[in-house]
């Protein structure tokens, strides 16, 4: 029996949230990191910088999120995405 799809609705762009509540494939910037910097440290060297943008893919077995930052797929703790402050990108952001 197929599985009845759920349609989220559209987050409005501007919007300001944790990046563990972004559906996936909605491509948001980050705005800032909510840590203290050892545990910021190694988001930083590996291309998470405020600015850059991020769009949840898929969630590992353990419901942790995978996310492709500036097209590099990255996993993530729940905890941490949930101090990864995002903002929804508009149509014209995203155009370029």
């Amino acid at each position: 029996m197929p599985r009845p799809s759920v349609r989220l609705p559209a987050l409005a762009a501007g919007t300001e949230l944790p990046l563990g509540d972004v559906p996936l494939r909605q491509e948001v910037e980050l705005v800032r990191i909510d840590l203290p910097p050892e545990q910021a440290e190694p988001l930083l060297e590996r291309g998470v910088l405020p600015g850059c943008r991020i769009c949840p893919v898929r969630s590992s077995p353990g419901g942790d999120p995978i996310v492709s930052v500036e097209g590099s797929l990255l996993a993530l703790r729940r905890e941490t995405a949930a101090c990864l402050c995002v903002r929804v990108l508009s149509s014209f952001d995203e155009a370029g």
